[in-house]
């Protein structure tokens, strides 16, 4: 691509040597005209002068000075005949050497790529449109410069066999991956048996189910005189959770679920955004019954919202707000700004 763009200025170049030598060549043929042209004009003024100065003086005398006059002015005439010819040959000479230079320039100019009709907008008068097609062409560099170096990226890249998990050698190839759908697949006989048990370990809590639209199950968890808490099943995998205080409601005037309206307090707003992120944490679809047992038994660590300290800070209070943070494993309270 260098390459043809110096052989593009190189032929500008060439062509604007042939404009100058043109224009040097009809300047020298205008220059060498105008001197013939005034030639015969002094040749008969000369003859006039010699007519008169012969009158006066005797004829020999007369006739010998007009042929020496018209001699002399004869090989001055020559002369720059000459010098106008010589001048008109060499500037002859160097267009055909320009000219025979563009022509070998301009066999190895290849074919130029247009990029579409957006070249078009430079022609455009108007210069909105002509800083556009600026910003266009400086996008298009830039994509072509990161597409080429993400194919070295690519390339780099594949040199290394990088994986997340390390597979032992001695595993089996063959070995049938892991259904990820047999969360959502389970019989609801089994996801009410599972709410059975978990109402029956936690004796301090009510956990029941509801099909209010028959397929998925709203699990509504009553953790004392705490909070309330709905979660949406779809088979055993959790899917929404919302928490409320206990003197909230989750239904609406129909007496129909609504598990879109949040708390009215900040609190259970804040402990319903942990609930959905403890949700994603105990996520496995591998084996859904532990994650719900295990959502369940993080959820259970909110008995001692307003009556257990901050781990950390071991205050009761932070900005009016009590710790509304369990950890995973210990389910121990923290504030937000104290969580380790």
């Amino acid at each position: 691509m260098s390459d043809q763009a110096d052989h593009i200025l190189q032929s500008i170049h060439l062509v604007q040597k042939l404009r100058s030598g043109v224009g040097q060549v009809f300047k020298d043929l205008s220059d060498g005209i105008s001197e013939y042209s005034e030639d015969p004009q002094n040749r008969d003024d000369t003859e006039n002068q010699g007519k008169a100065e012969g009158a006066s003086a005797s004829s020999k005398e007369s006739k010998s000075a007009q042929s020496s006059k018209e001699s002399g002015s004869d090989k001055a005439e020559d002369q720059k005949h000459r010098a106008i010819l010589k001048t008109l040959k060499k500037s002859l000479e160097t267009i055909s050497h320009d000219f025979s230079d563009l022509e070998k320039t301009g066999a190895s100019i290849g074919p130029v790529q247009l990029f579409s009709n957006i070249d078009n907008l430079s022609l455009d008068p108007h210069d909105k449109n002509a800083v556009m097609h600026s910003q266009l062409l400086q996008s298009y560099k830039w994509t072509n410069k990161m597409h080429e170096l993400a194919s070295q990226a690519v390339s780099i890249l594949s040199q290394n066999t990088l994986k997340r998990t390390q597979v032992p050698k001695f595993t089996n190839a063959k070995k049938q991956k892991v259904n990820m759908l047999a969360a959502c697949q389970v019989p609801q006989a089994s996801v009410d048996q599972l709410i059975l048990q978990l109402d029956q370990t936690y004796p301090d809590s009510s956990i029941s189910i509801h099909r209010p639209l028959g397929g998925c199950g709203i699990m509504q968890i009553e953790l004392g005189h705490t909070l309330r808490a709905v979660v949406v099943l779809r088979g055993l995998m959790i899917e929404w959770v919302k928490v409320k205080g206990f003197g909230e409601s989750f239904k609406n005037e129909d007496g129909q679920f609504d598990i879109w309206t949040a708390s009215r307090y900040q609190v259970f707003q804040k402990v319903t955004d942990n609930a959905e992120a403890a949700s994603l944490r105990f996520y496995a679809p591998a084996m859904p019954q532990l994650a719900i047992k295990s959502f369940v038994l993080w959820l259970n660590g909110y008995k001692t919202l307003f009556s257990a300290p901050c781990v950390k800070c071991g205050k009761f209070l932070l900005n009016n707000i009590p710790p509304t943070w369990r950890d995973y494993r210990s389910r121990e309270p923290y504030h937000d700004v104290c969580r380790p």
